[in-house]
């Protein structure tokens, strides 16, 4: 993964686990986060739960990817809105579709709300 986001040119950092995700967004600024839904400690529906709950705007409001390895019929399953992701993306993945994913949730969140880095 860290290879993949690299060779399409983003920055990111790394987390090992669901509060380490929660630690990270409440010491920085993100533009998007990729979450992995089976992260250990909390998975990714804990997390982002928290995120959305517990955390004050700006921090509550990055658009969140999930990763999953479940695959859908539709390209973005209504339980997934309802959780609080913003995308999906099924792995495994190409890099086209992870760039594809990227840019079009980061463009619709760019359209419904305001946040910087």
């Amino acid at each position: 993964m860290l290879e993949i986001l690299s060779v399409l040119g983003y920055d990111y950092k790394t987390a090992e686990t669901g509060y380490d995700v929660i630690l990270l967004l409440k010491n920085n600024r993100f533009d998007l986060i990729l979450l992995d839904l089976e992260l250990s400690e909390l998975n990714g529906f804990e997390t982002i739960e928290h995120i959305r709950r517990n955390l004050k705007y700006p921090e509550n409001t990055v658009p969140v990817i999930a990763m999953t390895n479940k695959d859908f019929s539709s390209d973005f399953s209504q339980t997934y809105k309802d959780e609080g992701f913003d995308g999906i993306i099924i792995k495994p993945f190409s890099l086209d579709d992870l760039d594809k994913t990227i840019k079009e949730v980061l463009h619709q969140s760019s359209n419904s709300k305001v946040f910087s880095e």
